[in-house]
Order: structure tokens, then sequence, then C-alpha cells
């Protein structure tokens, strides 16, 4: 966090490895936190990107307290400053409120490209208070590698955090539209009545967290609010904890609806934000034989684009299908965290070039990460999407990678 146009989202999107947020030299550009996972040498944390305090209208006001709600929230601090201007009385503030909240924070001095040519002093910023100054060019990457040695450095290992046990339970978000049933499901799997239900959409208020004995749920109950267009639902299942924190996403359709345009988009978050996929038809005793048959061969149509992802018919009702839903679920993790070693990508990706040549020259293969299952290209070109369609098909047969999503990052280098 920092003042407007220090270099937040130019920063933030370095570290995820894509550009999310909107970059601009106007001031005030980002309104909305965004969180992302960021992995590096083993550990993961999650990055969000603020909105700059203090330029002064009504909606930064606004930014501004939620700053000051964001700091009380998080585990590590990053205080950006701008080399080019020094030390600002908004920056002493933000310092100010940083410290009197005890979290730990690390000055983050952003463009110095132009300290080096004389423009700011690094020493000026330990006025600031904090032991921890880390100078950097966000635009360029210079000093980012030690920036982010410092801050997995701040974070204690998983050990220290959780106990094995409560680390091997698999974090489950359950999304859906209104009515699809939700917190029956909830209720069903956590063997006892956690949430209001009722057939009156929006009756539940207030997201609920529950540890299970194998699993962790969190029911996106909020979901069921209303809302006055599909653009305001969106805007706030984007910026729902839940799906932030969770590392399987159970989208649940009505099956006496069949699938709406609205599963469709929070299918699409779920993929996009890197989770693990499953699917509950709900109230499928609802159906008769006849619909059911009919039901499914519209999802298999409906949702070909996520065709890796199960997909179960239950009844939170009366049980049906809801065991199988439960191991579905546990099992989702696995395929998160699955690593193909370097040897058998490489002797994959030979295979498939030998049965289909590529259209550009692949020089490399490999899974960079996991969380989701991501994998590099180093090719001479552009590597269209049929072919990554091809290596993903191929993936999934040989290692599975059951409900995850595959991730591919395709690096263009020139010949050697």
């Amino acid at each position: 966090m920092g003042r407007v146009n220090v270099g937040k989202s130019t920063l933030f999107n370095r570290l995820i490895r894509k550009p999310l947020m909107i970059t601009s030299d106007v001031p005030g550009t980002t309104r909305d936190v965004v969180y992302k996972p960021v992995e590096w040498k083993g550990k993961t944390f999650l990055l969000g990107d603020s909105g700059g305090a203090g330029s002064g209208d009504k909606l930064a006001n606004y930014v501004w307290d939620k700053v000051i709600k964001e700091i009380k929230e998080a585990d590590l601090i990053l205080l950006m400053v701008d080399a080019k201007v020094g030390i600002q009385p908004l920056d002493e503030e933000l310092a100010r409120v940083i410290k009197k909240s005890g979290k730990n924070a690390i000055v983050v001095i952003n463009k110095i490209d132009a300290e080096r040519k004389g423009v700011g002093s690094i020493e000026e910023f330990y006025k600031l208070g904090f032991e921890d100054v880390v100078p950097i060019s966000a635009a360029h990457g210079w000093g980012v590698g030690d920036l982010l040695d410092l801050i997995v450095e701040k974070f204690p290992s998983e050990e220290e955090k959780v106990g094995k046990k409560k680390r091997d339970k698999v974090r489950v978000a359950i999304l859906g539209r209104p009515n699809a049933g939700k917190s029956s499901i909830l209720n069903y799997l956590a063997g006892k009545e956690i949430a209001l239900v009722s057939p009156t959409p929006g009756t539940t208020r207030d997201a609920v967290d529950v540890e299970l004995e194998d699993m962790i749920i969190v029911d996106t109950a909020g979901i069921t609010r209303k809302f006055k267009d599909d653009l305001s639902y969106y805007a706030f299942v984007r910026s729902k904890r839940s799906l932030r924190y969770a590392e399987v996403g159970l989208v649940v359709i009505d099956a006496s609806v069949g699938v709406h345009h609205l599963d469709k988009k929070i299918i699409k978050l779920v993929v996009d934000e890197g989770r693990g996929l499953v699917i509950a038809i709900n109230k499928i005793d609802l159906l008769s034989s006849k619909q059911r048959k009919e039901l499914f061969a519209q999802i298999t149509s409906e949702l070909e684009m996520v065709d890796w992802a199960p997909k179960v018919p239950v009844s939170a009702l009366t049980g049906e299908g809801m065991d199988y839903l439960r191991s579905v679920l546990k099992g989702a993790r696995g395929g998160l965290f699955k690593r193909i070693s370097k040897r058998d990508a490489k002797e994959l990706i030979e295979e498939l070039m030998s049965a289909n040549l590529p259209p550009a020259k692949i020089y490399s293969f490999y899974q960079a990460r996991n969380l989701p299952p991501t994998f590099t290209i180093e090719s001479s070109g552009p590597i269209p999407d049929f072919y990554l369609r091809y290596i993903e098909k191929a993936l999934r047969e040989r290692w599975g990678f059951f409900a995850a999503p595959i991730k591919f990052e395709v690096k263009i280098r020139s010949k050697i």
C-alpha cells in the first residue's frame, strides 16, 4: 500500500506474473483491493493491491478507509514510497497507522532508477521508522527478487502456522446462484444445520467457515443477496474472501433450472483464480429419469470448456450422491498439487511433437509451479490454443490432474 501512483499495481502485476491491475500515470486508478497468490522459493502467499490513499476526492477517502481495514487484516505490510519525490506527509501518516497496528512492515522504495540519477535518498526513508527498507524498480524488475526473499523470510513455516492435520484438509468455497442449495449442501456435509435454510432467495446473510473432520468449508452465503445486475453480482463474487482462501470451488447448479449464464460466470471465475473445480448438480431428486438424461446432455454441451471438471448429481434433501461428492472434494486437492518431473515433461513433449509438429519450435517444456498446475513453454513463436489443448489433453490422459485447471505460460525467445 501507499500513496496514489507510487507503483503498487506495477509491482503487483510483476509479482503475480501477469497484468491484472490497470496501471496508469493517472493518480487513483486502482480502486478495489485485489488478491492473488504468489509463489517464491516453495512458499505461497496472498498478495493484495490496495487503492492509493489520499488524492482528496470522496472516493479516495473511501479507499483510505479500506486501506486502514486492510492493514488490520494483513500479516505483512509493504509500504511503497516514491524515490523521485522522497518522503511525503501521507507516507508518514501511513507509517504511523501501520506502527500503531503492530503489524510487520517493509518499506519498498520504488522508481529507484530515478534515484540512481541523484533524485531522492535511500537513507531518507529509514526515517519512517521501519528496519527493513528495500529499493526496487517495479517497472524494470530491479531488486524485486531481494524483496521476495525478504517477504518469505517474514512468514512462518506451515508447521508453525497450523498442525499437519489442518494442512491436510482441503479448503472448499461453496458458490452458486441464489437458492441453488448451497446452505443445504453445507448442512448435509457438516451433519448439522449451520446456516438458515429457506426457499426464499437471500435468506442466508453471513458467510460461515466450518471446519469438518476432513475438510474446511466456506459457505459464500452472501452470494444469495440481491444485485441490480449481473455486473454488480460478478464484482461481489470477485471480492469474496472465501474463494481467495479456498483451494477448491464447489459450484452448485440447480437441476430444476439447468445451466444458467451466471453459473458459467462463476465457473469461469473459479478457473481464472486457479482453483480446483467441482460441480454439484443439486435437487436431482426433482427430475425423472428422462429429465435427468436431458439435463446431463445440456450440461455436457454448455460446460464443454470444463469437461475435465467432475460433475456430481446430488440431492442435499435425500442424500443422493452426497457421500460421493464428499469423496470428490477430498480428492480434488491432489490434482492441484500434482508435480511432474522435468524429465517426464520433456519425454511427453517430445512424443507429442513427434506425432504432431507444433507451429513454432519448442525448446523446453516443464512444470513451473502448482496450485494450479502451470507449465512453461519456451518456443520460437506463439503456440496457438489448439496445440495447447492438445498438450493439455495428453497431460490429463497420463497424469490425471483431477479437478484442476491447467495453465500454460509461453515464453518466446530467439533461435540460438
